[in-house]
């Protein structure tokens, strides 16, 4: 039901497209359901733990396991893409997925170790992670790139504005595992859709670093670093501030609430940024959304009213996508170039992206030992976000020359 009604929406505008058009809906139709799957639920595990009695230590522990343990993870993920092609590997990474969600909601009765939720968690994301950037990467088109991208970030957004606002509602007004239990429901349906076409790949290849080209792609592995740091400040921190300093009763419906309103708010400008880049202004977008992203977590520290954070919440979705889309484009169109390389240079990527947050979730865990005032301690984190933002103008993509 939802594919036909994509195709109905876009087909006619995708004229110009060499392959069919159920590629890319199929694309756009899971990515929403998982989205929507994830954002039920997502923002709110580290609230969900905090809840359970952990602390902020406890915490960002785990967060340095998920980090530290990605590596070898990130390599499975592209044997993985490499032998059986990225929708099986989606499928995987959903499955494991499932089983992520089902530990996290037997959390308080099992008492299951935080180390175990951090392996599971991070093997299902960079399994899905590296399996839909390969997919995406190698069916889109690099002349429409940029639409197509906005087209896929709308339907990844749409899922993340309603999702919280569903979970949110779930975990406060019934009790947050029935949140977690509709995640799983919703997760399974996600695999419908990747299996209406063939792979997009071929099967059964090889992965190979000999003869990569290191010196031409250093820049974009030393802005992976910050890339990875700046997101979790916002899906992560941002989160856990809300619900520890401002609103300490319905936590679950006003998280939520922020998230999907600041979400919804956006929605439109994810297609016109898509526009902006396929017209050669990608690198202007991207610097003046990273400065200005650099000032919205400086200011996060200053928010002390319900009003304040939900202007906030309004004004980072469109903010992000400004500068986080044409990053996308020059991340995609540089796993093009490398001919023969395309899933090792995701996974390089990827790889490097949680070398950056093992640094970060690790200063975090040191400072949480030392700084006993959680306020504090998460607005610290605001000011490494925003250097980490700075950071990401080290980029040299060539698409966004």
């Amino acid at each position: 039901m939802i594919q036909k009604i994509i195709n109905i929406l876009f087909k006619k505008r995708h004229f110009w497209r060499n392959v069919g058009f159920d590629e890319l809906s199929e694309l756009y139709t899971s990515e929403f359901l998982r989205s929507l799957a994830m954002s039920i639920i997502g923002i709110f595990v580290p609230i969900y733990l905090y809840k359970l009695g952990y602390s902020l230590t406890d915490i960002f522990g785990m967060q340095v396991i998920w980090a530290a343990i990605r590596p070898p993870l990130s390599y499975m993920a592209a044997k993985s893409v490499a032998i059986f092609g990225p929708k099986h590997t989606m499928v995987l990474a959903s499955i494991v997925q499932i089983v992520y969600l089902a530990t996290l909601m037997s959390m308080q009765s099992a008492q299951w170790p935080l180390a175990l939720l951090a392996v599971l968690g991070s093997l299902s994301y960079t399994l899905f992670n590296i399996a839909i950037q390969v997919d995406f990467s190698k069916v889109k088109h690099t002349e429409h790139g940029g639409k197509e991208l906005g087209f896929l970030t709308i339907f990844e957004r749409f899922g993340a504005a309603v999702g919280p606002l569903v979970g949110g509602a779930i975990a406060t007004f019934v009790f947050p595992q029935a949140t977690i239990f509709i995640a799983i429901v919703v997760m399974a349906l996600s695999l419908v859709p990747l299996f209406l076409t063939a792979e997009p790949t071929r099967t059964n290849q090889f992965i190979t670093l000999k003869g990569f080209p290191w010196k031409r792609h250093k820049h974009d592995f030393i802005a992976a670093t910050f890339f990875g740091v700046e997101n979790v400040v916002s899906i992560v921190v941002w989160p856990l501030f809300i619900s520890i300093v401002l609103f300490t009763s319905n936590t679950y419906a006003i998280v939520g609430l922020l998230t999907s309103v600041g979400t919804a708010m956006a929605l439109l400008t994810f297609y016109l940024i898509g526009k902006l880049i396929d017209d050669k202004k990608g690198g202007l977008l991207l610097k003046v959304g990273v400065f200005v992203n650099s000032i919205m977590h400086i200011l996060r520290i200053f928010v002390t009213t319900p009003i304040q954070a939900l202007l906030v919440s309004i004004v980072n979705e469109p903010v992000t996508a400004s500068y986080r889309m044409p990053f996308a484009k020059g991340l995609y169109d540089a796993a093009d170039s490398v001919t023969g390389y395309r899933i090792v240079y995701i996974t390089l990527f990827d790889s490097f992206r949680m070398f950056g947050l093992l640094i970060f979730w690790s200063v975090a865990f040191v400072t949480s030992l030392f700084i006993h005032d959680e306020k504090v301690l998460l607005q610290t984190l605001f000011v490494y976000g925003a250097i980490s933002s700075l950071g990401i103008l080290t980029q040299r993509f060539a698409a966004l020359r």
